[in-house]
């Protein structure tokens, strides 16, 4: 007998002329499709997850206003933290602290100016014909776009 760790083994022999005892396959041999299914199914999970927080982000920021929702969650994909299950934890925090840093990217949105101040989109031009300028009055006539009346009567 041997004496190992406290422990006392019996080592067999062999008995002569039986064939050599078989040595028992590693219980945990490493498979690599088994390890790469592994990698691929652990990836799939991250990428249901982060599919799952981008919709409740943009879903949030959407319903404060967010002129682009999806531009402020790239922006912070990086901060999410989730918890055992899956679900984002600190979505509030991260869309509160959007809104405080960029406030310009949430409110009503209004049309932008124009370079000219919007000179000429209020006056409606004003269409003359021969017979609009018989009936008006010469004080009418006065107020009048004098390059088209002349080029209404020449056109006479």
């Amino acid at each position: 007998m041997e004496t190992k760790n406290n422990i006392q083994m019996q080592i067999a022999e062999p008995e002569a002329g039986s064939p050599p005892a078989e040595t028992p396959p590693e219980i945990n041999q490493p498979n690599p499709e088994s390890e790469r299914l592994r990698a691929e199914n652990d990836e799939l999970k991250r990428t249901l997850q982060m599919r799952d927080a981008r919709d409740a982000v943009v879903e949030t920021l959407t319903s404060m206003g967010a002129a682009s929702p999806d531009l402020l969650f790239a922006a912070v994909r990086d901060e999410l933290q989730f918890d055992s299950e899956g679900a984002v934890v600190n979505a509030a925090a991260i869309t509160q602290h959007l809104r405080k840093t960029y406030p310009d990217q949430f409110g009503v949105r209004r049309a932008h100016v124009s370079i000219d101040g919007g000179a000429g989109a209020s006056s409606q031009k004003q269409l003359i014909s021969a017979e609009s300028l018989a009936r008006m009055t010469p004080a009418q006539i006065q107020k009048l776009d004098w390059v088209e009346v002349r080029r209404v009567l020449s056109e006479r």
